[in-house]
């Protein structure tokens, strides 16, 4: 896919953290920037089409969301339309959720498209959030090439990997701990800073590793016996297609997108709270290696149904269509976007 014609744009890329959002926004900046017509420029008042990295709801969002500039989001998450209206009301923060929401419903309105990274965040989004249907799309993030099959299974010293960067009760961070308790002879490795502020002891097999290189993180992914995620809800969930790429086997649960973006390729726990089922699941993979292998090799294959390349071709599409769809068969039409044009008709 390229662009039909030569095309400023704007990204929005200025967080403060390194979140996973912005991990994602840049990569698919990358990938967009290499097309021939594809132009960045600093200022979106300068651009041609802005690409933001969630709906806007902001402050600093105001002056984009306000200007008639064609616009394109990434929509990650969805996490405040996960939860049903009578469940949020029960929660002591629902006026925070309530009013995200609510913006939202207003703000969903603004952007021309919106890209999902699953079919049930773009459901969740259209049902619960208001999100005007026609104008979301979904477009499944990728992988990087980094993350592939190095090297083999530590069977020999088999361990469980956990790769969950927040206590947010989503990740159901108090299973994963009780499943370790349950397994006191199995090591499992948590890499990342937020373990390290866990505020309560972790049993004695809990490696918490702190901070890691990406290549370290490789090498955990290739040598672990299972990627273990037990998550109440994912948006998508990168881990999952990064361990896949490595050759590991995944277990998590159906909750949210895993079942979309896993398939067959992964195995599921029945019930997401049961530490005693997620025990005896991930003591089947480290000891039964033809099992854990057909997961491999599944796992292998579904990999590849995710790339950066693939991601960006969509939203050079997405951007095409939103500019120039309606000027493409009239080889007379002028160069400027579709929306510069209507503006200039209006005025």
């Amino acid at each position: 896919m390229t662009l039909s014609r030569p095309t400023k744009l704007w990204f929005d890329t200025h967080y403060d953290s390194q979140s996973s959002g912005l991990y994602c926004i840049e990569q698919i900046k990358e990938r967009v920037l290499r097309d021939d017509n594809a132009t960045e420029v600093r200022e979106w008042r300068d651009a041609d089409l802005v690409h933001l990295n969630t709906i806007p709801f902001r402050r600093r969002d105001l002056g984009v969301w306000w200007s008639s500039k064609p616009m394109v989001v990434t929509q990650h998450g969805g996490y405040h339309w996960w939860r049903s209206r009578r469940e949020l009301l029960a929660r002591p923060d629902h006026r925070i959720f309530a009013l995200m929401r609510a913006i939202f419903r207003v703000t969903s309105r603004r952007p021309q498209r919106i890209g999902f990274s699953t079919e049930y965040t773009r459901e969740l989004a259209v049902e619960r959030g208001g999100v005007p249907a026609e104008r979301t799309q979904v477009i499944p993030l990728g992988r990087n090439e980094n993350y592939r099959d190095r090297e083999p299974t530590a069977i020999e010293d088999p361990f469980v990997l956990v790769v969950v960067n927040n206590r947010n009760p989503r990740k159901n961070v108090p299973t994963i701990v009780e499943t370790m308790a349950e397994m006191p002879d199995v090591r499992f490795v948590l890499p990342g800073k937020m373990w390290g502020e866990y505020p309560d002891e972790l049993p004695a097999n809990a490696e918490v590793t702190g901070y890691v290189s990406e290549e370290e993180l490789i090498g955990y992914y290739n040598r672990a016996a299972a990627l273990y995620l037990p998550t109440l809800y994912e948006g998508f969930g990168l881990p999952f297609v990064e361990a896949m790429a490595c050759g590991t086997a995944v277990v998590t649960t159906e909750r949210g997108s895993p079942l979309e973006v896993c398939g067959d390729a992964a195995a599921y726990v029945e019930d997401p709270m049961d530490a005693n089922e997620h025990a005896a699941l991930l003591r089947r993979l480290i000891m039964d290696g033809e099992y854990r292998g057909e997961l491999e090799a599944r796992g292998l294959d579904r990999a590849e149904a995710f790339s950066w390349r693939k991601t960006a071709d969509a939203y050079l599409d997405a951007y095409d269509e939103v500019l120039y769809s309606e000027s493409r068969g009239d080889a007379e039409d002028s160069a400027e976007p579709i929306a510069d044009r209507s503006r200039a008709r209006s005025e």
